[in-house]
This record gives C-alpha cells, structure tokens and sequence, in this order.
C-alpha cells in the first residue's frame, strides 16, 4: 500500500487555506496600492487646479478643488475602496483625502486606512530650491 494518496490529501489539506489565505492578502495589498496612487494623483491634481490672485500668488477654489478629487476617486474604481473626506484650502492650495479600502476573504475583514495630502509651492524656478 502507498502513502502517495495519503501525502497528496496531507498537502492539499494543509496547503490550500494558506494558499487561499496569501491570495487574500495579495488582492488586499494590490487594492492598497492602486488606492493610495489614485489619492496621491486626485489630491495633486486637485491642489493643482489654482489660479494666481491679482498679486500674483497662487489661490484655488476650494470646491473646485474638491469636486476635482471626487470627480478623479469616483474614475478608478477601485472594488471595496471608499473616499471618507476631502478638505482643500485656497491659499496655499492645499488637498487633503482619507479613503479607506476594504477585502473580504478567507482571513475575514481586512481594512487598511489612507491619507493622501498635496500642496502647490510657490516660487520654485529650478529644481532642488
């Protein structure tokens, strides 16, 4: 009598929730990742949308600013990713954004928390000032 059949039900007893479970936590950090690059471009971008005021310094709108970081968030589309808030501020433009991104799998609920801030700076002529 062989133990082959015995070792192949071992491995596949043994394997496959880890397997299911690195799989979960692969999806979860991949989703992470997209979500933090789409909030680090959405804040950017938004903070990026001002206009300089009649003394030449930069100010924004800060609902415009806001519409523009939803507008972009809403775009990507990320499965179980929720933008929480958006708050941007006209003078130095400023756009901060928390999202929080969610996986349900074989380890249960994972959720990860994400904070994505971006300011326009001012006067920079060359790089490295």
């Amino acid at each position: 009598m062989s133990l082959l059949p015995f070792l192949a039900l071992y491995i596949a007893i043994v394997f496959a929730p880890l397997y299911a479970a690195v799989r979960d936590l692969m999806v979860h950090q991949i989703r992470i990742e997209r979500a933090r690059a789409v909030l680090s471009l959405a804040t950017r971008d938004g903070a990026q949308m001002s206009a300089p005021d009649p003394r030449g310094r930069l100010t924004g709108d800060p609902a415009a600013m806001e519409a523009r970081v939803r507008e972009i968030w809403a775009g990507a589309r990320i499965p179980g990713a929720v933008l929480e808030s958006v708050s941007c501020q006209p003078r130095p433009p400023r756009c901060e954004a928390r999202a929080t991104v969610t996986t349900r799998g074989l380890l249960g609920t994972l959720r990860a928390r994400i904070r994505g801030v971006s300011t326009v700076l001012e006067g920079i002529q060359r790089e490295g000032e």
